[in-house]
């Protein structure tokens, strides 16, 4: 799921059986005139990572957020009591409540904008 505040996705552990999963919140994305931003970054898991995938997660997330000029960011880890599954590719909206809940859960006092199962064709829901 990829919206303007947020971006939810799997990550794939090498040395795990298991996934986990990403969720990004840039939560000065509308703030016009914030010099410092700053981007939180939630690893979600049922289970403890190994010491080679947290330091994978963390070498993604540098990846993709390291080059960002005025912009820093924090992994923190998440722990969660079940798994996220969902009946892909034919519940993507499952993806959509399961943040709002994780979103809950972290008292980030955002609503997702609406949106519908169609919207999970393109790069972007919103």
């Amino acid at each position: 799921m990829r919206l303007k505040n947020f971006e939810f996705f799997q990550v794939e552990l090498s040395d795990e059986e298991q996934n986990a999963y990403l969720l990004i919140h840039d939560k000065n994305k509308n703030l016009k005139n914030v010099k410092d931003k700053f981007i939180d970054v939630y690893l979600i898991a049922n289970f403890e990572l190994s010491d080679i995938s947290y330091q994978d997660v963390l070498s993604y997330s540098e990846d993709l957020l390291g080059m960002k000029h005025h912009c820093s960011y924090h992994v923190q880890t998440l722990k969660v009591d079940e798994e996220f599954v969902f009946d892909f590719p034919f519940d993507m909206m499952a993806i959509r409540k399961y943040v709002q809940e994780m979103l809950m859960k972290l008292d980030i006092k955002e609503q997702l904008p609406t949106f519908q199962e169609a919207d999970f064709e393109y790069l972007s829901q919103d």
